[in-house]
């Protein structure tokens, strides 16, 4: 819905905060790990008619993420793609983590990559020149008594971001 609303898609202010404009092209974006294709209500018609570049979660398994990753820069950054882009974000949802790993989310759903996947796919996106931020959502820290999870995040982003600590928290 969040993405919907950021490419202007629905009848809503929220949708048109930037005016006719949506605040983002849909053929600007990529959506990566997509897990939903059991529920038909969620709006795969729509998506499947947009330009946005969509993988769903098991390309990830077929393809790897190296070559998601090599695919999404491609997308993002080509001449005669979307090359006139000055930059891109990474919005990342904790709940596309597979659950065993991650369970202090909401709407968890089977299967899904690895904390150890994902720093393969983030961190050539988060490193790339023309990333301009990561933001990380979806976790709930009520259903995280013992903060396993957060420390699972915190060393992601550290990982990512840095390459300071190894993916089970301790320092490298």
């Amino acid at each position: 819905m969040c993405l919907a609303l950021a490419v202007g898609r629905g009848d809503t202010p929220l949708a048109r905060l930037t005016g006719d404009a949506p605040l983002v092209r849909g053929k600007d974006v990529v959506l990566i790990g997509r897990r939903d294709a059991a529920e038909p209500w969620y709006g795969h018609a729509a998506l499947a008619a947009s330009p946005i570049l969509d993988i769903p979660g098991a390309a990830l398994s077929e393809r790897g993420v190296a070559d998601v990753a090599a695919a999404t820069l491609q997308h993002l950054t080509s001449p005669g793609s979307n090359g006139e882009l000055r930059g891109f974000w990474i919005h990342l949802d904790a709940d596309v983590i597979n659950p065993p790993v991650m369970p202090a989310v909401d709407s968890p759903e089977p299967g899904g990559p690895t904390i150890e996947e994902l720093v393969d796919l983030l961190t050539p996106l988060a490193r790339h020149p023309q990333a301009l931020g990561l933001e990380l959502t979806i976790y709930d820290p009520g259903l995280d008594p013992d903060r396993s999870c957060a420390t699972r995040l915190l060393s992601l982003l550290e990982n990512v971001l840095l390459g300071v600590r190894s993916l089970d928290g301790r320092v490298a």
